[in-house]
C-alpha cells in the first residue's frame, strides 16, 4: 500500500511527524531509497502502513511526480548478501533504466558493493549516502571484541537472525580492506551526508537509549558523531555535508514539536536541496 501525503494544516501531525514540505524537483530517473542495518521499508498494522523508515519522504517525493522505490533487504547480514538483494531490487523495479541511489547507514556500503561487484555501475547515476560508516566505527570494533562466541552458539544465534558478520563488516579494520577493494567507479557521482549530534541531547529521545553509551565512546575515539557514526567516517565522495541531527534524523525522524531549524528537527529543506543537486546530474545518462 503506497504511502499518501495529504495537505496538513500548520501545527498538525501526519503519522506523528509534523509536515513542513517545501517544493521539490521532479527527476527524470527513479530514486531508490536503501535502508540501513536493522532497517525496513515500512511497518504495517492490519495491512495499513504505520511507520516508514524514510519518514514521510517517499510520499513527498511522489507527490512531485518522482518515481520512488524503497528497498527491503535483510535487516541484519553481511554487506555482500544485502548488496545482492539490493541489486535484485533495483533491477526488478527499474529494469535497466538509470537510477539515483540514496542510502542510509549500512545501505551505503551495500550500494557501493553492488556498484563495484554486481554490475550496478552501468545503471547508477549517483549514490548519496546518509550516515554511512565508510571508514568503520569504533562501536563495531568493541561489539565484535565482546562477541567472540563458540561456533555452535554463533550458529544458534544466526538461526534467530543475529548475524554477527554484519557487525564484523563494520569494524574499522574490515572497512579499510573494503575500501581498498571497492574504490569509487568513475561512472557514478558519489556524495555523502554526515550527522552531528550534541552529546547533551543523548537523553532527549527515549526511543534510542543506546546513545547514552555510543555517543561518548564515539566522541572520545572519533570526534563529532550522530550517535552511531562519526562525521569523519561518514564523509565520502566529492560532495560532503553535515546536518545537525542524530543518525535517524538524517532520514527525517524528528521530535513532533520541533522546527526545521532545530537540531533533530524536520529535514525537508536539506532533502529538497539534495534532490536539486541530483537534478543537475539527470542528463548524464
Amino acid at each position: 500500500m503506497a504511502e499518501q501525503l495529504q495537505p496538513i494544516p500548520p501545527g498538525k501531525k501526519h503519522n506523528q511527524v509534523e509536515i513542513y514540505p517545501p517544493p521539490v524537483p521532479r527527476l527524470r530517473h527513479p530514486i531508490i531509497l536503501a535502508h540501513g542495518l536493522f532497517g525496513f521499508d515500512q511497518v504495517s498494522l492490519l495491512g495499513k502502513p504505520v511507520v516508514h523508515y524514510f519518514a514521510g519522504v517517499p510520499a513527498w517525493l511522489r507527490a512531485a511526480g518522482n518515481q520512488v522505490h524503497v528497498s527491503r533487504v535483510a535487516p541484519m547480514g553481511p554487506i555482500s548478501r544485502r548488496a545482492e538483494q539490493l541489486a535484485q531490487f533495483v533491477r526488478h523495479h527499474a529494469s535497466d533504466h538509470p537510477v539515483h541511489l540514496v542510502a542510509h547507514s549500512m545501505g551505503g556500503l551495500d550500494s557501493r558493493f553492488a556498484i563495484n561487484n554486481l554490475g550496478l555501475a552501468e545503471q547508477v547515476i549517483s549514490l548519496t549516502t546518509l550516515g554511512t560508516p565508510h571508514h568503520g566505527t569504533v562501536i563495531a570494533d568493541k561489539v565484535v571484541s565482546w562477541t567472540r562466541l563458540p561456533i555452535g552458539l554463533e550458529h544458534w544465534l544466526r538461526r534467530f537472525g543475529a548475524d554477527l558478520e554484519a557487525l564484523r563488516d563494520l569494524a574499522r579494520p574490515a572497512m579499510a580492506e573494503f575500501n581498498r577493494k571497492n574504490p569509487n567507479d568513475p561512472r557514478v557521482t558519489y556524495a555523502s551526508v554526515a550527522g552531528e549530534f550534541s552529546p547533551e541531547w543523548s537523553w532527549r529521545m527515549g526511543l534510542f537509549p543506546h546513545r547514552l553509551i555510543t555517543t561518548p565512546i564515539l566522541q572520545a575515539e572519533e570526534g563529532p558523531n550522530d550517535g552511531m557514526v562519526s562525521v569523519q567516517s561518514a564523509k565520502w565522495g566529492n560532495h560532503s555535508e553535515v546536518w545537525r541531527g542524530d543518525h535517524f534524523n538524517l532520514v527525517n525522524w524528528h521530535l513532533p514539536s520541533s522546527r526545521p531549524e532545530d537540531e533533530n528537527g524536520p529535514r525537508w529543506f536539506q532533502w529538497a536541496n539534495m534532490i536539486k543537486r541530483l537534478q543537475a546530474l539527470d542528463t548524464t545518462r
